[in-house]
């Protein structure tokens, strides 16, 4: 019904909504963002030649939602699947792409398992984010492998003053946080702690007969310090949390709890000049997870990551700038329980690129090499090309290439790996409008990606299964982000089309729905704020015998908050206000009617 009615209305009665408003052209434009990772280089949104959405801090807060994933899923382009409710295991979905095709920067550093393949993102506290970028299109040209679908680029809290928020929800839901910053000179101290923990509800019903819940602790130390050679920055974050996961009696007992141990350090040093800027990273990274359950013993999965990245760039002419660098990074898995016939390998990098800006056109040209220690070289590019219709309107181009390296699980899990697996390998192409006037912007898009060499489990000989490069999809998509203001009324839609198939059987690839809409009406009058979102998803293929496919659902919410002071906030939110029953796996419950009750202090001191 919603399918026939909600979503045909609101996509074909866009336009008419689009042209009917008719604002002034702003250089203050309160909508613009800018930024860093999609290039690289600090640069507006509306001059990036590629697909890329900015979620602030102020977005982040407003948007009153329970995670990470949650906030994700309003980004055009982005599909969550859960096993369960919050903290539970997720999978990001972006344009189609799998788990592994999604690169995740934190502060710019790699993040995530070397095991798995990819970073798990229902543990990151969304009090510990200052910013997010999504940006969609393969961007192995700027950051090598993994980034075959997109990145996420996070950036960790840098609070300007002392805040702290409490929050209370369904599900003996609990949540508290100070950030703080204090400026000696050129010196400024900040730190981030927090705590969240939930109860949680029984995740597969007529298993295990339990609540699974979790338990979060998290800090960030950091400095920065201004100098006439540049600023120097250091920062460490740690991420501890616990969480109960059920598992089907039907495999036997197993590991039903895991723990998880992260945590990050970072030295940093940036220099801008009138014509040139520089940028040096070096960090380290370790991410741990512990399974263990009654009748389970406990296993140990360990990756320790050390990363070199360095960036110059300088603007050569008036209208043509440069961007070069190296990035070399050591991922070692020895720490696990577990005996891998290789634990470590070294990735070396180099990239380049140009840029091109005069009169109505824009014009990138990217290139880079990878050398891994286990497969060799990968070489990736990223061609983009723009023509400014207008002053409020762009039309731009794109083609690139993309590359994911097999995880250490794929070539050596004991009695389970495959060493003679080669990466994958994507080439996109994409066609994009994007306009921006006043408090009105649009981004569209229709892109076509073919990725090769996909890697699935496959029976051999011997009659085991293992990972081998069998698989092909031919992913096609279009996407549409509006967002509009008008006086104390504000809209924002975010509709995507992801048609994702296996190029040799041309069935759909599973997890993944054709449709998803969200949609927000916010409404400000004088200290208060109210909202009210919608979120549509269709009906998709679930790779389960017992259950092949899983119906589309609506899920309606609102919230509202009150500026009781100039320094404290209180907020409310529902979510699932229908109650509605719906699933995003075969026998994994989702959380039903839920609220939430959060309150925000800024101290004057």
């Amino acid at each position: 019904m919603f399918k026939k009615s909600l979503l045909a209305t609101v996509v074909a009665g866009l336009p008419a909504f689009v042209f009917a408003v008719n604002a002034d052209d702003s250089s203050d434009d309160p909508l613009e963002h800018i930024s860093v990772y999609a290039t690289r280089q600090a640069q507006p949104v509306h001059q990036i030649l590629s697909s890329v959405t900015v979620l602030d801090r102020e977005q982040i807060e407003q948007a009153q939602v329970s995670d990470l994933p949650a906030l994700l899923r309003q980004v055009a382009g982005v599909q969550i699947s859960r096993s369960g409710g919050k903290g539970q295991t997720n999978t990001v979905f972006l344009r189609g792409g799998s788990a592994g095709h999604t690169l995740v920067l934190i502060d710019g550093v790699r993040a995530g398992s070397a095991t798995l393949g990819y970073a798990s993102l229902a543990e990151l506290s969304l009090q510990q984010i200052e910013k997010i970028e999504v940006i969609k299109g393969p961007k192995a040209a700027l950051y090598g492998s993994d980034a075959l679908a997109g990145v996420i680029a996070i950036s960790t809290r840098k609070a300007d003053n002392t805040s702290i928020q409490l929050k209370t929800g369904r599900y003996q839901s609990h949540e508290a946080d100070i950030a703080t910053s204090q400026s000696y000179g050129a010196l400024t101290v900040r730190s981030n702690l927090g705590w969240s923990d939930s109860e949680g509800f029984d995740v597969r019903p007529g298993t295990q007969a339990d609540k699974d819940g979790f338990d979060q602790r998290y800090g960030k130390l950091g400095a920065e310090y201004n100098t006439t050679y540049g600023v120097w920055s250091a920062d460490h974050n740690v991420l501890r949390s616990r969480g109960q996961y059920d598992f089907d009696p039907a495999w036997g007992p197993g590991a039903d709890q895991v723990e998880t141990h992260t945590n990050q350090s970072r030295l940093g040093w940036a220099l801008d000049g009138d014509k040139s800027n520089q940028k040096l990273s070096l960090s380290h990274n370790q991410t741990e997870d512990l399974n263990w359950g009654e009748n389970s013993p406990v296993s140990l999965y360990e990756t320790e990551r050390l990363e070199l990245d360095y960036q110059y760039g300088r603007q050569l002419t008036k209208s043509l700038s440069a961007l070069g660098g190296v990035n070399w990074y050591q991922e070692d898995v020895s720490g696990s329980d577990l005996v891998y016939d290789v634990d470590s390998r070294i990735n070396k990098a180099i990239f380049a690129g140009v840029s091109y800006q005069s009169g109505h056109w824009l014009a990138d040209v990217t290139g880079r090499q990878d050398k891994q220690s286990q497969y060799g070289h990968s070489n990736t590019y990223e061609l983009g090309l723009g023509y400014q219709l207008t002053n409020e309107l762009l039309v731009r181009a794109s083609r690139s290439s993309a590359f994911k390296a097999p995880s250490f699980n794929d070539l050596y899990y004991p009695s389970g790996g495959n060493a003679d697996l080669v990466p994958e390998t994507a080439t996109s192409d994409e066609l994009g409008l994007r306009y921006r006037s006043g408090d009105l912007q649009i981004e569209s898009s229709v892109y076509q990606q073919s990725v090769n060499n996909l890697i699935q489990w496959a029976p051999v000989p011997d009659g085991n299964w293992v990972p081998q490069n069998v698989g092909e999809a031919k992913i096609k998509g279009a996407e549409l982000s509006v967002s509009h203001s008008w006086q104390q009324l504000h809209q924002q839609l975010a509709y995507s089309y992801t048609d994702a198939k296996d190029k040799t059987t041309d069935a759909p690839l599973i997890k993944r729905s054709k449709h998803t809409v969200h949609w927000q009406g916010a409404y400000q009058w004088q200290d208060w704020r109210v909202f009210v979102t919608s979120d549509y998803q269709s009906d998709f293929r679930t790779g389960d015998f017992t259950t092949p496919k899983l119906g589309g659902y609506t899920l309606w919410g609102a919230g509202v908050s009150y500026e009781l002071s100039h320094s404290l906030q209180i907020a409310a939110k529902a979510d699932n206000l229908t109650n509605k029953d719906y699933l995003y796996v075969p026998g994994y419950a989702t959380a039903g009617a839920e609220w939430s009750l959060r309150l925000n202090w800024t101290p004057d001191f």
